[in-house]
């Protein structure tokens, strides 16, 4: 099992020598599972191990015995953990999202912090074998192309999944075979949701009835489909840069007498490519979505407009077609802060705490972040971003701006403004959660330490 699991890492290079890997532990089975297979494999691929772990809050005791379990774990083995706590039902509400792409958003979001506060890496989820065939049949049920029937894949940008070709079944046995003791959620024995109707009752159907293997004949169609879906995007892709009038913050115009050019199925593609540009991914995009925006284009005339979902706009202005998202507006906010005094920035719900300590008695807390005080020029101040802001980042010699930080990070365009930045006189000297600058790095040499810890809402701790 362990070996099977190596080869697969060595083969779709999902681990490096010296890469941060962090762990999705939930405690469920499946990411305990993965958790003592990288444990035990991180010193012959020379890796390191970190884990993550949100608590949701909707489960009540579970979701705390969860926490507890967790953090038990991590503590034996000796790997570093990060948690937060937030109540997914109403970070849901406060998003206007369902409760499942508000967790995800959560979730994910966490995850690359902590990504960043250990200085970039991997994130390990562990999706298996039949993980993948319930989605692609739950995909097939809902009606989808070649893209949907792609499903996941070993490695997605930032994401890995070493043991998506694992069976259930034998992640079970490992564990029981070995006294690895794991959290159990009943409602996943539930049919009460579809997936596990998929789960519980359709994969046994299908098992019995058609092909006993029926799991890995779905992997592999997934797979091949993932191959084509490739190849298509490919080509997608020229269209779409050759269709493409410009490209700002939230808004993409493309040629609309090129699209019509183009054959209906290409300028789907299009469309649905200029989408994901704007809105950062195509989740809710349906085909009626797609097909709304080809039906406005091939309309005489300008000014037209149709909404699609999640603030997605598309409007005809002459010879252009134009995406945009529509973004909450946060108020541009400047504060100076005083050393020791907790500063509340109500534009965003947040308070900043500034401190100095001497560097040689200074023990990082966790959640906290430091630079060289003595590096630091003038007043001290914290402001949401500019245009124009630029830093030199850790480890870098040159600038960069503070757009392409945020575009590099995947960082959603709502989020950008409500990121808080340091600086003085002279520099940046801090991109929330992201970046410090190597002007202020902490050396040998360094007498005075500025502590920099966030808040929410001045109570609970947010990061």
């Amino acid at each position: 099992m362990i070996l099977e699991i190596k080869d697969t890492i060595l083969k779709e290079n999902l681990i490096k020598e010296n890469d941060n890997i962090l762990i999705a532990l939930s405690g469920g089975p499946d990411s305990v599972f993965l958790f003592h297979i990288l444990r035990i494999l991180k010193d012959t691929l020379s890796f390191n191990l970190y884990a993550s772990h949100i608590n949701h809050m909707y489960r009540g005791v579970d979701a705390d015995s969860d926490e507890g379990f967790v953090k038990g774990l991590c503590q034996q083995y000796g790997v570093k953990l990060f948690i937060k706590r937030k109540n997914a039902t109403e970070y849901a509400r406060e998003l206007k999202l369902t409760e499942e792409e508000a967790g995800r958003k959560l979730r994910y979001d966490f995850f690359n912090e902590n990504l960043n506060e250990i200085g970039q890496g991997k994130i390990a989820v562990a999706h298996n074998l039949n993980d993948q065939s319930e989605t692609v049949l739950q995909r097939i049920i809902r009606g989808t192309g070649i893209d949907g029937l792609a499903a996941m894949s070993y490695q997605s940008g930032n994401i890995i999944r070493p043991i998506l070709n694992i069976e259930k079944k034998d992640i079970i046995s490992y564990l029981n075979s070995n006294g690895y003791e794991y959290c159990k959620d009943y409602t996943n024995e539930l049919p009460i949701y579809g997936r596990n109707k998929i789960r519980l009752n359709l994969i046994p159907y299908l098992e019995e009835n058609f092909n006993p293997n029926i799991q890995n004949a779905l992997f592999r169609m997934s797979k091949i489909m993932e191959k084509d879906s490739q190849i298509i995007d490919k080509y997608i892709n020229i269209l779409f840069d050759k269709s493409v009038r410009k490209n700002i913050e939230g808004t993409l115009t493309l040629d609309a007498d090129y699209l019509k050019s183009l054959d209906v199925n290409e300028i789907g593609r299009v469309i649905r490519r200029a989408i994901r540009e704007v809105k950062g991914n195509t989740i809710n995009i349906e085909n009626k979505h797609i097909d709304y925006a080809i039906s406005l284009l091939n309309k005489k005339g300008t000014g037209k407009s149709i909404d699609l979902t999640d603030d997605i706009t598309i409007s005809i202005s002459y010879n252009n077609m134009i995406v945009t998202k529509s973004i909450e507006k946060i108020k541009d906010f400047e504060y100076n802060i005083n050393i020791g005094n907790k500063i509340f920035i109500k534009e965003i719900g947040k308070t900043i705490i500034l401190n100095i300590e001497d560097a040689h008695n200074y023990i990082k807390k966790e959640h906290e972040f430091f630079v060289d005080y003595d590096k630091i020029n003038g007043t001290i101040k914290v402001r949401n971003r500019k245009k124009s802001d630029f830093m030199i980042p850790f480890g870098m010699s040159g600038k960069k701006k503070i757009k392409d930080i945020f575009i590099d990070n995947k960082i959603p365009l709502e989020d950008r403004s409500k990121l808080l930045i340091l600086e003085d006189d002279e520099k940046i000297i801090w991109l929330e959660n992201y970046r410090i600058s190597n002007e202020c790095r902490v050396t040998a040499n360094t007498q005075k330490i500025l502590t920099i810890n966030v808040l929410e809402d001045g109570n609970g701790r947010l990061y």
